[in-house]
């Protein structure tokens, strides 16, 4: 059957290209409402492309323009790049419960799930469920395989919801053990945009804590509000947690390293970068002044401390890279992805596509990037799931992460 409906498929492409072989240009008209998403997507590609000068002409391109604008990208863009890619989600929700499991097996066929990541607004959030609590059951079943994949389709649902303990056993030994806890009501999930800014904190009274995700130019408003309530904290320290941060765009890095920086460094060149040849673009970025920031606020550091995992990659890279030269960065973590390719985002507003593409190559003001493939090396390692005691929400002070930063902080003090 697969076979079949492959050479339908086959048959359909070669038709249509006949069709414009023999009918020429004029009969796109028809078919443009097909072709229009992978069309605007080529278009901006030749522009600003870094391989622009590897696309294929348009007219190798026929058929190609007929897929969908996910599938063209990934069909056209340049084997080195990995991290161009088309954001539908500012247009397609999110239809699951908006956590992230980590499964621990109790039998052969049994587990138990912690829960390791929330998204702030999804039905998960709503229900109440937090970082570092497992789901025991789902609807009074333990969980299964079968269940599993029930309980990631984003329905209602009752889960039972355990809490870690250690507990002195008999033989005055400690075993760590996840005991019942509370039943909640997992509502159907309706759809939810991810929030790039999910938490912002003040802890000690002079420690800024920020979760940063998304390091895009369109989280600018989310960036300034957050610098503001720092600012009015009266912060002298701050953690940047950077773990799940591998999406952005130029225009939202030096947003973000602007804040971030020491005053005397706004203004002063921030990166180097290296465009395509077709491309008139300056050669390096520098931070911006106190009044390009607009709303927000120069936090004015001396050290940023960055936590990280393997999953940190490409403009939160970057950050660090650009920032190490004008301030102290301390990393926790885990080693990240190496990446050195920046973005910039560009909208097709009649379908409501971001398109974030790969345009430069970015290097720190002296043009060095030596995380290049590698990734940076964290100054203290750690994992952010062990010991488990320390999975807490996100921000909480006991956070295995968060906790490393404070007793940093706190000996400098």
């Amino acid at each position: 059957m697969k076979s079949k409906y492959s050479v339908i498929l086959l048959f359909f492409i070669v038709s249509l290209t006949g069709i414009f072989a023999s009918c020429g240009k004029d009969r796109w008209e028809l078919y443009y409402p097909q072709t229009r998403h992978s069309i605007w997507i080529d278009s901006v590609m030749r522009e600003n492309y870094l391989w622009n000068d590897e696309l294929l002409d348009e007219d190798d391109l026929t058929s190609s323009y007929f897929l969908q604008s996910i599938n063209f990208l990934a069909k056209v863009r340049s084997a080195d790049d990995k991290v161009s890619y088309v954001d539908t989600a500012c247009s397609v929700p999110i239809m699951n419960p908006g956590f992230e499991l980590a499964l621990n097996q109790i039998t052969d066929s049994s587990y138990i799930a912690l829960v390791t990541y929330v998204e702030p607004r999804s039905s998960a959030a709503t229900a109440g469920i937090q970082r570092g609590e497992w789901i025991i059951a789902m609807d009074g079943n333990e969980l299964t395989s079968t269940i599993l994949e029930e309980l990631v389709k984003g329905e209602s649902h009752i889960l039972s919801i355990g809490s870690h303990m250690t507990i002195i056993t008999e033989e005055e030994e400690e075993q760590d053990v996840v005991v019942y806890n509370r039943d909640v009501e997992l509502p159907a999930s309706t759809g939810f945009f991810p929030d790039a800014l999910p938490v912002v904190n003040v802890v000690n009274d002079h420690v800024g804590y920020m979760l940063y995700n998304d390091i895009a130019d369109e989280n600018r408003q989310k960036v300034a509000a957050a610098s503001r309530s720092l600012a009015n904290s009266g912060i002298t320290d701050m953690v940047l947690d950077l773990r799940f941060a591998a999406t952005g765009d130029l225009q939202g890095l030096q947003y973000l390293a602007s804040i971030m920086a020491p005053a005397s460094a706004l203004g002063t060149k921030m990166a180097t970068t290296q465009y395509a040849e077709s491309r008139q673009a300056e050669n390096s970025m520098p931070f911006l002044s106190a009044n390009e920031l607009s709303d927000g606020v120069n936090l004015n550091l001396e050290t940023l401390y960055v936590l990280t995992s393997s999953e940190t990659a490409g403009p939160a890279e970057m950050l660090i890279n650009c920032l190490k030269t004008v301030m102290n960065v301390v990393i926790i973590g885990q080693r990240t992805k190496g990446i050195t390719l920046a973005c910039e985002s560009f909208r097709d507003y009649t379908s409501d596509q971001l398109l974030r593409l790969a345009v430069c190559e970015l290097s720190d003001a002296n043009g060095e990037a030596s995380y290049a493939g590698s990734g940076f090396t964290p100054d203290y390692s750690a994992d952010s799931l062990s010991p488990v005691e320390g999975i807490q929400p996100f921000g909480s002070p006991q956070e295995n992460l968060f906790a490393i930063a404070l007793e940093l902080i706190e000996n400098e003090q």
